[in-house]
């Protein structure tokens, strides 16, 4: 995955989920956690704006440089 939207996605999942990391450890207290339905639901919700803003940056930058 690109670093750049790693980085994205481990921001929300800090923000939202409490994960500091996607590294794995093979220790199964620090692998897993539980999390709410509800603070699954506002990362994917936060996952799914920023793919929303990028697209749109990434689609006026191109009509841009076409103009």
């Amino acid at each position: 995955m690109h670093d750049e939207r790693l980085e994205l996605l481990l921001a929300i999942s800090r923000r939202t989920l409490g994960i500091e990391s996607f590294e794995l450890t093979g220790k199964l207290t620090a692998d897993a956690h539980m999390v709410s339905a509800e603070d699954i639901g506002r990362a994917l919700e936060s996952a799914y704006d920023a793919g929303l803003l990028v697209g749109y940056r990434m689609g006026r930058a191109e009509c841009e440089q076409e103009a």
